[in-house]
């Protein structure tokens, strides 16, 4: 497939010095790609100089010395970034291929039937990654997989200050007629307890941080959920 549209990536990273030199390894080798912006989000660890390693003149770092959460991170790359379609990626993703990009662009791009479109992992056990499949596919909404043209966003101003409320802000901006959601088989990431190495009240902690701001936006629309028919099949090997 060609992408005739310019495309601009744009991957959010919080101490992820162990998996973003994966995640831009696939991007560095995808020639369509125009623009891939990673937004070092106040990180303790060694990420910017695994990041600054790639001689791929189309990587540009962004670093914020204090975090922003998730939402100041979007809002950074969303600023810096030259093209009008933006495609979010996380940087902890295991298993990324160019296929998987495709998928997400594919109704925006190509069937023109969405203005977001969402990516959720399509892992085959449920006892993988169990919490992050479950919420994955019953809230979609909440992945950090997904491609949006920049007229669709919410002010930059409302993303940056909803922090993990972010994704959900973003699709409450987008009728619902206008969104769909791509199942990416294959593709998966490291949890909360894995990074944690084993403290686990840490990774509940940041989860429940987490899932307590997007509950606030859950209380407020019931259209943010998805039926499972609702979800193509994508991920094509």
């Amino acid at each position: 497939m060609k992408i005739d549209q310019p495309v601009s990536v744009i991957v959010k990273a919080y101490n992820e010095e162990a998996t973003i030199g994966d995640v831009l390894k696939v991007l560095s080798g995808i020639r369509w790609i125009d623009e891939i912006i990673v937004v070092d989000d106040g990180s303790a660890d060694k990420t910017t100089d695994v990041v600054r390693k790639f001689k791929d003149q189309r990587i540009k770092l962004v670093s914020h010395e204090k975090n922003r959460g998730m939402g100041g991170a979007m809002a950074t790359g969303i600023k810096t970034a030259e093209h009008d379609l933006l495609l979010f990626l996380d940087s902890d993703l295991v298993g990324l291929k160019e296929c998987h990009l495709l998928e997400i662009l594919s109704p925006i791009v190509f069937t023109r039937s969405a203005d977001l479109v969402l990516g959720v992992f399509g892992l085959k056990k449920l006892s993988e990654h169990t919490s992050t499949k479950i919420a994955n596919r019953f809230l979609p909404l909440i992945t950090g997989q997904r491609a949006i043209w920049r007229k669709s966003l919410p002010p930059v101003s409302k993303i940056a200050q909803s922090r993990y409320g972010a994704d959900l802000l973003i699709a409450r901006h987008v009728p619902r007629p206008r969104r769909a959601v791509v199942k990416l088989n294959g593709l998966s990431q490291v949890t909360k307890e894995q990074k944690a190495g084993g403290d686990f009240m840490s990774a509940f902690g940041a989860r429940l941080k987490m899932y307590r701001e997007v509950t606030k936006v859950l209380s407020t629309k019931k259209d943010l959920y998805f039926n499972a028919d609702e979800i193509t099949e994508g991920g094509r090997e």
